[in-house]
């Protein structure tokens, strides 16, 4: 889990404590549309390693294009407060960065805050259930 990262010529913090809500159900719809749920806890049937997990993360992560928003997701500017609009904003500056220091940076912290989001269990309980018939006997 990263702490800091400095991205655009401002820094940001990793995700550190509980979420609110809006954060949460960013952060998860982006993993969803990424196909990184699947990834993240072998529902696709292939079972990896740490490495091979992280490795294949990323890589959907970017297939996707949902890279910047799940980082921006994850990351708060120091001195502000999270918000949905600040997200969309930080993920299109991500986007447009040349720096090559900067884009290993995003690169290597990614993963890292994925991680650090499921393993803080931020509704990650809920996105690694498979969704109940609502016929079954017992579920509402």
């Amino acid at each position: 889990m990263i702490g800091t990262i400095e991205l655009d010529g401002r820094k940001f913090l990793g995700i550190t404590k509980a979420l609110t809500s809006e954060q949460d159900t960013y952060i998860l719809a982006h993993l969803r549309l990424a196909g990184a749920i699947e990834v993240m806890n072998d529902r696709d049937g292939v079972k990896r390693s740490k490495e091979k997990r992280a490795e294949d993360l990323l890589t959907q992560l970017m297939l996707s294009g949902e890279t910047y928003l799940v980082l921006a997701g994850c990351l708060t500017e120091d001195g502000k407060v999270w918000s949905r609009a600040e997200a969309d904003a930080n993920a299109a500056r991500f986007a447009a960065i040349t720096d090559v220091s900067e884009k290993a940076e995003m690169r290597n912290s990614i993963v890292q805050v994925v991680i650090g989001f499921f393993d803080l269990g931020a509704t990650a309980s809920e996105s690694s259930q498979e969704p109940s018939s609502q016929g079954e006997k017992g579920h509402a």
